[in-house]
Protein backbone atom coordinates (compact mmCIF):
# COMPACT_ATOMS: atom_id res chain seq x y z
CA UNK A 1 0.00 0.00 0.00
CA UNK A 2 2.85 2.44 1.01
CA UNK A 3 4.34 1.89 -2.76
CA UNK A 4 1.47 2.50 -3.94
CA UNK A 5 0.97 5.57 -2.86
CA UNK A 6 4.55 6.83 -3.76
CA UNK A 7 3.78 5.40 -7.30
CA UNK A 8 0.80 7.82 -7.38
CA UNK A 9 2.36 10.92 -5.89
CA UNK A 10 5.15 10.50 -8.39
CA UNK A 11 3.70 9.82 -11.42
CA UNK A 12 1.07 12.71 -10.56
CA UNK A 13 4.19 15.23 -9.85
CA UNK A 14 2.94 17.62 -7.14
CA UNK A 15 5.57 19.68 -7.08
CA UNK A 16 4.96 20.50 -11.23
CA UNK A 17 1.11 20.70 -10.64
CA UNK A 18 1.62 23.56 -7.74
CA UNK A 19 3.79 25.52 -9.64
CA UNK A 20 1.63 25.20 -12.99
CA UNK A 21 -1.14 26.50 -11.07
CA UNK A 22 0.47 29.12 -9.75
CA UNK A 23 2.06 30.14 -12.87
CA UNK A 24 -1.36 30.21 -14.80
CA UNK A 25 -3.32 32.01 -11.72
CA UNK A 26 -0.75 34.82 -12.75
CA UNK A 27 -1.40 34.32 -16.64
CA UNK A 28 -5.07 34.79 -16.36
CA UNK A 29 -4.48 38.37 -15.57
CA UNK A 30 -1.75 38.81 -17.91
CA UNK A 31 -2.85 37.17 -20.77
CA UNK A 32 -6.51 35.20 -20.61
CA UNK A 33 -6.13 33.65 -23.56
CA UNK A 34 -2.88 32.12 -22.98
CA UNK A 35 -4.29 30.76 -19.89
CA UNK A 36 -7.19 29.75 -21.32
CA UNK A 37 -4.96 27.38 -23.90
CA UNK A 38 -2.45 26.60 -20.89
CA UNK A 39 -5.69 25.12 -18.70
CA UNK A 40 -5.92 22.64 -21.53
CA UNK A 41 -2.75 21.58 -21.55
CA UNK A 42 -2.85 20.96 -17.89
CA UNK A 43 -6.03 18.91 -18.72
CA UNK A 44 -4.93 16.77 -21.29
CA UNK A 45 -1.33 16.57 -19.01
CA UNK A 46 -3.51 15.25 -15.90
CA UNK A 47 -5.80 12.85 -18.21
CA UNK A 48 -2.80 10.96 -19.58
CA UNK A 49 -0.88 10.76 -16.11
CA UNK A 50 -4.36 9.59 -14.30
CA UNK A 51 -5.30 7.39 -17.25
CA UNK A 52 -1.53 5.48 -17.13
CA UNK A 53 -3.51 4.32 -13.64
CA UNK A 54 -6.59 3.08 -15.33
CA UNK A 55 -5.47 0.85 -17.93
CA UNK A 56 -1.91 -1.24 -18.23
CA UNK A 57 -1.99 -1.25 -22.27
CA UNK A 58 0.54 0.13 -24.53
CA UNK A 59 -0.42 3.31 -26.21
CA UNK A 60 0.25 5.06 -29.47
CA UNK A 61 3.50 7.35 -29.46
CA UNK A 62 1.63 9.79 -31.11
CA UNK A 63 -0.74 9.95 -28.09
CA UNK A 64 2.27 9.75 -25.86
CA UNK A 65 3.71 13.12 -27.93
CA UNK A 66 0.48 15.33 -26.96
CA UNK A 67 1.16 15.17 -23.47
CA UNK A 68 4.61 15.89 -23.45
CA UNK A 69 3.66 19.44 -26.33
CA UNK A 70 0.88 20.20 -22.73
CA UNK A 71 4.12 19.66 -20.57
CA UNK A 72 6.76 21.59 -22.09
CA UNK A 73 3.81 24.64 -22.92
CA UNK A 74 3.39 24.27 -18.92
CA UNK A 75 6.99 24.77 -18.41
CA UNK A 76 7.50 27.14 -20.38
CA UNK A 77 4.91 29.90 -18.34
CA UNK A 78 7.33 29.79 -15.84
CA UNK A 79 10.95 29.23 -17.88
CA UNK A 80 9.65 30.72 -21.07
CA UNK A 81 12.80 30.64 -24.01
CA UNK A 82 14.75 29.16 -21.53
CA UNK A 83 13.71 26.14 -22.25
CA UNK A 84 14.14 25.32 -26.30
CA UNK A 85 12.23 22.45 -27.46
CA UNK A 86 13.10 20.45 -30.93
CA UNK A 87 11.60 17.36 -32.14
CA UNK A 88 12.22 15.29 -35.00
CA UNK A 89 9.74 12.74 -35.28
CA UNK A 90 9.74 10.47 -38.03
CA UNK A 91 7.61 8.04 -37.22
CA UNK A 92 4.90 8.49 -34.71
CA UNK A 93 2.36 5.50 -35.25
CA UNK A 94 3.68 2.48 -33.51
CA UNK A 95 3.27 1.94 -29.57
CA UNK A 96 4.91 2.33 -26.07
CA UNK A 97 4.06 1.84 -22.68
CA UNK A 98 2.01 5.04 -21.46
CA UNK A 99 4.38 7.66 -19.16
CA UNK A 100 7.77 6.28 -21.23
CA UNK A 101 8.78 9.68 -23.02
CA UNK A 102 6.96 11.81 -20.81
CA UNK A 103 9.32 11.42 -17.58
CA UNK A 104 12.20 11.48 -19.52
CA UNK A 105 11.51 14.67 -21.01
CA UNK A 106 10.35 16.00 -17.07
CA UNK A 107 13.90 14.73 -15.89
CA UNK A 108 15.76 16.88 -18.88
CA UNK A 109 14.04 20.20 -17.60
CA UNK A 110 14.44 19.44 -14.19
CA UNK A 111 17.43 18.18 -13.47
CA UNK A 112 19.42 19.04 -16.77
CA UNK A 113 18.10 22.69 -17.47
CA UNK A 114 17.13 23.86 -14.64
CA UNK A 115 19.98 22.62 -12.75
CA UNK A 116 22.15 24.56 -14.80
CA UNK A 117 20.42 27.99 -14.35
CA UNK A 118 20.83 28.52 -17.74
CA UNK A 119 19.14 28.30 -21.21
CA UNK A 120 19.02 24.60 -22.75
CA UNK A 121 17.78 22.36 -25.27
CA UNK A 122 15.86 19.45 -25.67
CA UNK A 123 15.25 17.26 -28.71
CA UNK A 124 13.31 13.95 -28.34
CA UNK A 125 13.27 12.09 -31.66
CA UNK A 126 11.92 8.81 -33.30
CA UNK A 127 12.45 6.46 -36.14
CA UNK A 128 12.15 3.03 -37.24
CA UNK A 129 15.42 0.33 -37.44
CA UNK A 130 15.06 -2.63 -38.92
CA UNK A 131 13.66 -4.69 -36.31
CA UNK A 132 13.11 -1.80 -33.51
CA UNK A 133 11.61 1.88 -33.02
CA UNK A 134 13.99 3.97 -31.74
CA UNK A 135 13.34 6.82 -29.22
CA UNK A 136 15.17 9.29 -28.14
CA UNK A 137 15.45 12.44 -25.74
CA UNK A 138 18.45 14.23 -25.40
CA UNK A 139 19.30 17.50 -23.21
CA UNK A 140 22.41 19.90 -23.01
CA UNK A 141 22.20 20.28 -19.52
CA UNK A 142 24.36 19.47 -16.24
CA UNK A 143 24.56 15.71 -17.34
CA UNK A 144 24.76 13.10 -14.11
CA UNK A 145 27.13 10.46 -12.73
CA UNK A 146 25.83 6.80 -14.90
CA UNK A 147 25.75 5.15 -10.99
CA UNK A 148 23.24 7.75 -9.85
CA UNK A 149 20.70 5.76 -12.15
CA UNK A 150 19.62 2.40 -10.30
CA UNK A 151 18.18 -0.58 -11.58
CA UNK A 152 14.68 -0.85 -9.77
CA UNK A 153 11.75 1.30 -10.48
CA UNK A 154 11.54 3.97 -7.76
CA UNK A 155 15.69 3.40 -7.20
CA UNK A 156 17.14 6.46 -8.90
CA UNK A 157 19.78 8.80 -7.85
CA UNK A 158 18.57 12.26 -6.99
CA UNK A 159 19.41 13.75 -10.51
CA UNK A 160 18.53 10.41 -12.39
CA UNK A 161 14.68 11.34 -11.77
CA UNK A 162 12.02 8.72 -12.98
CA UNK A 163 14.48 6.76 -15.27
CA UNK A 164 14.38 3.69 -13.62
CA UNK A 165 10.69 3.69 -13.82
CA UNK A 166 10.79 3.46 -17.80
CA UNK A 167 13.24 1.14 -18.20
CA UNK A 168 11.02 -1.30 -15.73
CA UNK A 169 7.92 -0.80 -18.14
CA UNK A 170 10.30 -1.02 -21.23
CA UNK A 171 11.08 -4.00 -20.03
CA UNK A 172 7.92 -5.71 -19.08
CA UNK A 173 5.74 -4.23 -21.38
CA UNK A 174 7.12 -4.56 -24.75
CA UNK A 175 10.66 -6.36 -24.20
CA UNK A 176 11.94 -3.48 -25.18
CA UNK A 177 15.00 -1.33 -23.22
CA UNK A 178 16.88 2.03 -22.06
CA UNK A 179 20.15 3.40 -22.77
CA UNK A 180 21.89 6.14 -21.05
CA UNK A 181 24.60 8.40 -22.06
CA UNK A 182 25.52 11.61 -19.52
CA UNK A 183 28.30 13.64 -19.15
CA UNK A 184 28.73 16.18 -15.92
CA UNK A 185 28.53 19.27 -17.69
CA UNK A 186 27.77 18.39 -21.09
CA UNK A 187 24.75 16.46 -21.02
CA UNK A 188 21.80 13.36 -21.62
CA UNK A 189 20.91 11.18 -23.99
CA UNK A 190 18.33 8.68 -23.39
CA UNK A 191 17.71 5.94 -26.14
CA UNK A 192 14.81 3.50 -25.98
CA UNK A 193 14.57 1.03 -28.02
CA UNK A 194 11.05 -0.93 -29.05
CA UNK A 195 10.99 -4.08 -31.00
CA UNK A 196 8.85 -3.83 -34.12
CA UNK A 197 6.94 -7.39 -33.77
CA UNK A 198 6.92 -7.99 -30.52
CA UNK A 199 5.00 -5.38 -28.34
CA UNK A 200 3.79 -6.80 -24.53
CA UNK A 201 0.25 -6.46 -22.74
CA UNK A 202 1.05 -5.87 -19.10
CA UNK A 203 -1.85 -7.18 -18.07
CA UNK A 204 -2.65 -10.45 -20.64
CA UNK A 205 1.03 -10.72 -21.20
CA UNK A 206 0.69 -12.19 -24.19
CA UNK A 207 2.85 -11.21 -27.25
CA UNK A 208 1.12 -9.39 -29.96
CA UNK A 209 1.61 -8.33 -33.72
CA UNK A 210 2.34 -4.53 -34.55
CA UNK A 211 -0.41 -3.46 -37.03
CA UNK A 212 0.94 0.28 -36.67
CA UNK A 213 2.39 0.08 -40.12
Amino acid sequence: MEQERKDVIRRLNPHFLFNTLGAVRITVRTDPELAYDRIYDLSRYLRTVIGSFEKQDNILFREEMDCVFSYVNLEKLRFGDRIVFNTELWEKDFRIPPLSVLPLVDNAIRHGLQRGRKKGTITVRSCRMSQEYIVQVEDDGTGFEMPECGTAPGEDGKKAGGLSDVRYRMEKMVNGGMDILSYTGVGTVVTLHIPVLAERCDDCHEDKNDHSR
